[in-house]
């Protein structure tokens, strides 16, 4: 591999990274040079890292050649979470193995977490439940859906109570009670489904 194709995989990991903090304002444009500039190198490495997000989903192609982030909408934040919702109720019928979800991480049992930490959490209680499955495929859409979801995730304050809504699922799908698994699952889908237009306007206006 060459270096500048290593420098536009530690550029794609920066700018996901970046992304998914919420450091860019959802539908406005990610300049190129301006992002070249910051990593201390070629528009090249910029632009094929760019790409890499375009088929991830994280950004969007725009006329000229340019690029954005995708725009917040009601629409789309509830689309994404039902489909969420959908990944998640195929997992729970399959996953085994369930001891290796281990326990909740302390501050989120302590009803400490907030903010990235309580996404990034998030993020990892899902990813291992999907390593519970035996169909690989299900981690992979699993972990892709959440980091399209990273930046809602950052702006679910009025949902309230997320840490220790978090604790309870957790301990809830260790537990092996599938049927409580899935109405727990659908509970913690369905406020946010309905908080779709609140959290759609939080993400919006967070940068």
């Amino acid at each position: 591999m060459s270096p500048e194709a290593f420098t536009a995989d530690r550029i794609h990991r920066e700018i996901k990274k970046l992304i998914m903090a919420g450091k860019f304002t959802p539908g406005l444009p990610l300049t190129v040079q301006s992002l070249a500039d910051e990593f201390g190198t070629s528009t090249s490495p910029v632009r094929d890292a760019l790409n890499r997000l375009v088929g991830e989903r994280l950004v969007e192609t725009q006329g000229g050649g340019g690029f954005a982030l995708p725009e917040i909408t009601k629409r789309n934040v509830y689309h994404l979470y039902s489909y969420h919702a959908d990944l998640v109720r195929t997992i729970v019928k399959v996953m085994v193995r369930l001891e290796e979800l281990g326990s909740p991480p302390g501050f989120v049992v302590n009803r400490s977490a907030h903010g990235l930490a309580l996404a990034y959490a998030t993020a990892e209680f899902f990813s291992l439940m999907a390593s519970c499955s035996p169909n690989p495929e299900h981690l992979d859409a699993i972990v892709q859906a959440g980091e399209r979801l990273a930046i809602l995730r950052l702006n679910e304050g009025p949902i309230g109570r997320q840490g220790e809504e978090l604790a309870t699922l957790w301990n809830v799908t260790r537990s092996g009670n599938r049927n409580a698994t899935r109405v727990a699952m659908w509970q913690y889908h369905r406020r946010r489904l309905l908080r779709a237009d609140q959290i759609s306007l939080a993400a919006t206006r967070m940068t």
